[in-house]
């Protein structure tokens, strides 16, 4: 697994927010946006009903893009261990759980039964990077699921370029977990296009683009997308 991935496209794009298991959305926004190639900025699974057929519907899609939080747990019981921190309400991974038929829910059960997650989903899992190097008509973008902590301070000599290649290699976690309201994000040295953090309605600050709009979690549980080169939303 690469922690950053470069992807370039000259053809349109659409970038979807937080989907959290919710495959009715999904499926309906994948309709929309017809032959538009699909990345997504994570949370993919949890809380919503059916993260096997969100898998299932990406896959078939052809769509790339990171990893989000919510994602680590399921990566990590494809490498054998389970977090049962996934159980906690504030997860929801209960819900994806049953979406897959884990019986049993102690740690060992659930190692023990980690075949059900379908190798092509395993694959998938273990193939999103912490962030995505993206360019798009010559315009570039960073996708990441969190953004970029406000409180990320450059180490002397270093450039606004270089913050996110070092805090994917240094500081991981960040990216994944922090709590960046689109309103404090950093501005570095292009927009950084984010989920993680719902919002009434996607959000456009110029330096940073906020798409996760409750799917599958909290009011008003739609599912957006940023739609490029034309920087417009489209949303479900």
């Amino acid at each position: 697994m690469a922690l950053i991935e470069k992807l370039n496209y000259s053809v349109p794009v659409a970038i979807l927010g937080d989907i959290h298991g919710d495959a009715d959305r999904l499926e309906q926004m994948l309709r929309l946006l017809g032959s538009r190639q699909v990345l997504v900025c994570g949370d993919l699974c949890d809380r919503g009903p059916d993260a096997k057929r969100v898998f299932d519907l990406l896959i078939a899609r052809g769509a790339r893009g990171v990893r989000g939080n919510h994602e680590e747990w399921m990566i990590a019981l494809v490498n054998g261990r389970f977090d049962p921190f996934a159980l906690h309400p504030v997860m929801g991974g209960e819900a994806t759980l049953r979406s897959y038929g884990f019986e049993g829910r102690s740690p060992g059960a659930i190692e023990s039964q980690r075949w059900r997650i379908p190798l092509a989903h395993q694959a998938f899992l273990l193939s999103l990077p912490i962030a995505v190097d993206l360019e798009m008509g010559g315009e570039r973008y960073w996708l990441i699921h969190a953004g970029v902590p406000p409180t990320t301070r450059l180490a002397p000599g270093a450039t606004l370029a270089d913050v996110v290649p070092w805090l994917a290699a240094q500081k991981p976690d960040t990216l994944l977990w922090s709590h960046n309201e689109p309103e404090s994000a950093l501005p570095i040295d292009r927009p950084v296009i984010m989920g993680h953090v719902p919002q009434r309605a996607p959000v456009d600050l110029q330096h940073v683009i906020a798409l996760d709009t409750g799917c599958g979690t909290c009011p008003p549980y739609q599912l957006s997308a940023l739609l490029l080169p034309e920087r417009r939303f489209l949303t479900v």
